[in-house]
């Protein structure tokens, strides 16, 4: 006759982090000046947009 394993009962956790940013949230940034510094009031329409973008 084969003896029986013992009983574990299933445990479930649950673990709280709280994060200063969101994960992504402080991945990116945008940075509205121009070259000189100046922030512009009013959006510039073109036909083409072929500027680079700091990322």
């Amino acid at each position: 006759m084969k003896k029986k394993m013992a009983y574990i009962a299933p445990e479930v956790r649950a673990h709280l982090i709280e994060l200063e940013q969101g994960i992504a949230a402080g991945s990116a940034s945008a940075r509205p000046e121009d070259s000189n510094g100046q922030v512009s009031e009013q959006w510039d329409l073109g036909d083409n947009d072929s500027r680079t973008i700091d990322w």
